[in-house]
């Protein structure tokens, strides 16, 4: 794969950008150039982006390398300077920029389409911006820079060994109930160790980012933060929507798995360390892979049969040391790709350890890695600035299309294991999406409330849209929602994960039929980063982002049918043997 790097036209080509004083020259110039013609001014829009693409790079790297070892005191406090000292500099610098170029009468030249998003985030940047956030979101990003440090350093002890989260989750398959529930205990109580301390920070950051939102003149920060995500297709009505949803129809079959689940097993009662056991096979838990050479080697096959394209991204990636895969002590937890946005790169990290759900993680991650690749080409980084629910359309749709190659599971009945166990995630996945969303839509209009209110507005929550079939031990469903770092660190960006799901469950229903034609179309959508409309993009990839619920009953009853399909699969091989 040929990948031609971006060279600086402005720039020096070695610059260090983490640093303030060797960015400041470059502002200054910004600031102060004069225009005398539409070719002027056009050169300045790209001289400040590429300043602003040379330094998201920089601020890329910093990330990257302290999630990689959260107790390297180098990149710790590589991290910290640049939250501490960059960033809030950029915000100041940033507002008075776009206003330059928001008030030149040169902008109305720019052609109207290809711009339409550029303006409407510089726009929507220029109308939100106040000087004494900065301070106060710099606040926010430490709190939620030391959630990251608790949670990538906790560990459990196994058989007189030590696991990672990650790691001692692979345990939760195991056919021995009685293990399975030893580890789920050992795991809630290494967070509960750091519980006083989670919601600590969760209640600080809901001060911090009230305060924000009041400072921006709006009456909450769930109003501030919904504009400020860049939500320009969509209201609050579509969550509310997706709400009704999981309620009206996505519960049922939640609930319908569950009973599944609980008779395959034998249990007169489902416990949480149910949940991830195997239900087709508790005494094979699938392990597609055993090393992270492996995991790559094999999903590059898996790509190249969807289309050779994809296969020679991963294979780049790999060749320039782009994928940070297994889970080890002092990693952050999670996994992301991170768009680099000077090199137009992607960067996969991640916490496998062998399980299917790594594989998923995987195949997620080179989703948006793919999305990075095919916008690469479009020139303004406010042009390729996808928001999340395109992002994650093309990771969920990648999901789905990877799992018809018999690559990680030659035998039918793994095949039959893997499908099994996807479309069950999916359809556990939406009501979390649910209560994720619906629970902090709560926590900041209700700003106010105290630790005990909080708690039981996330039970009931939980129990709206997933019903009451599982007991949890008194005290644990209270505290379940500490292990969703976007809760922490990205807020409000969840919802995006639920309507790009029902996305690509349209998608997979157009694969499946026509596997050719669909993966063009999802590459093309792709190429489009983010000059159209999401609905426009959506519409690209052949599906629809605004729902109708007729429309997706019978996208439920496709989801169905390959449900008892895999099951009739399962249960013939089971008899055979």
């Amino acid at each position: 794969m040929q990948v031609v790097r971006p060279v600086r036209e402005w720039l020096p080509p070695q610059l260090p950008l983490t640093q303030w004083d060797s960015i400041l020259p470059y502002v200054e110039e910004l600031k102060s150039s004069q225009w005398k013609s539409f070719s002027d001014f056009y050169q300045w829009i790209r001289r400040l982006n590429e300043l602003e693409s040379a330094i998201s790079e920089a601020a890329a790297w910093s990330f990257i390398h302290f999630t990689q070892n959260t107790q390297d005191e180098k990149s710790r406090q590589a991290y910290e300077a640049y939250i501490q000292e960059v960033q809030p500099r950029l915000s100041e610098v940033r507002y008075h920029l776009y206003k330059r170029y928001w008030e030149s009468p040169w902008r109305v030249l720019l052609p109207e389409e290809d711009f339409l998003n550029f303006n409407r985030t510089v726009q929507n940047y220029l109308a939100l911006y106040r000087p004494e956030n900065v301070p106060l979101e710099t606040k926010a990003e430490l709190l939620a820079k030391e959630y990251n440090e608790i949670i990538g350093q906790l560990t459990v002890e196994v058989e007189g060994k030590h696991f990672t989260l990650p790691q001692a989750a692979l345990f939760l398959e195991s056919p021995d109930r009685s293990r399975r529930e030893e580890v789920w205990w050992k795991i809630h109580e290494a967070r509960l160790a750091h519980a006083e301390r989670l919601e600590a920070i969760m209640e600080e950051l809901i001060a911090v980012r009230t305060q924000i939102a009041h400072n921006a003149g709006f009456e909450n920060y769930y109003d501030f933060r919904f504009r400020q995500l860049g939500r320009f297709d969509w209201t609050v009505e579509l969550c509310h929507n997706f709400h009704s949803l999981i309620e009206r129809s996505v519960k049922r079959l939640y609930n319908r798995l569950l009973i599944f689940r609980q008779r395959s097993l034998g249990l007169d009662q489902l416990m949480p360390w149910d949940l991830q056991v195997d239900p087709c096979d508790a005494h094979q838990p699938l392990r597609p892979f055993q090393t992270e050479d492996e995991l790559i080697s094999k999903g590059i096959e898996v790509f190249r049969q969807i289309h050779p394209r994809i296969a020679e991204m991963v294979s780049y990636m790999r060749s320039i040391g782009h994928l940070d895969l297994f889970s080890r002590p002092g990693k952050a937890p999670g996994g992301y790709n991170y768009t680099l946005q000077e090199s137009g790169l992607p960067f996969i990290f991640m916490n496998a350890a062998g399980s299917h759900g790594d594989l998923v993680t995987f195949v997620h991650e080179v989703g948006h890695a793919v999305h990075t690749f095919q916008s690469r080409h479009i020139p303004f980084m406010l042009q390729r600035d996808y928001p999340s629910e395109v992002a994650e359309l093309a990771s969920m749709s990648m999901e789905l299309m990877a799992l018809y190659p018999r690559v990680f599971y030659p035998s039918p009945k793994e095949q039959a294991q893997a499908w099994f166990q996807q479309i069950s995630r999916i359809i556990t996945l939406l009501p979390w999406v649910a209560t994720v969303d619906a629970f902090q839509e709560w926590m900041y209009r209700h700003p106010s409330h105290d630790r005990a209110q909080r708690h039981r507005t996330w039970v009931e929550l939980y129990r709206r849209f997933h019903g009451e079939r599982v007991r949890w031990p008194e005290g644990t469903l209270e505290v379940l929602w500490h292990r969703q770092l976007h809760i922490f660190e990205v807020p409000l960006y969840y919802i995006e994960y639920g309507l790009a799901q029902l996305g690509a469950l349209q998608l997979w229903h157009h694969y499946d039929q026509n596997p050719k034609a669909t993966v063009e179309k999802y590459l093309y959508a792709l190429s489009l980063g983010y000059l159209k409309t999401v609905p426009e993009i959506y519409e690209a990839a052949g599906v629809k982002f605004f729902f109708e619920p007729a429309e997706l009953d019978e996208l439920f009853r496709f989801i169905i049918h390959h449900l008892k399909k895999l099951r009739s699969i399962l249960q013939a091989n089971e008899a055979k043997s």
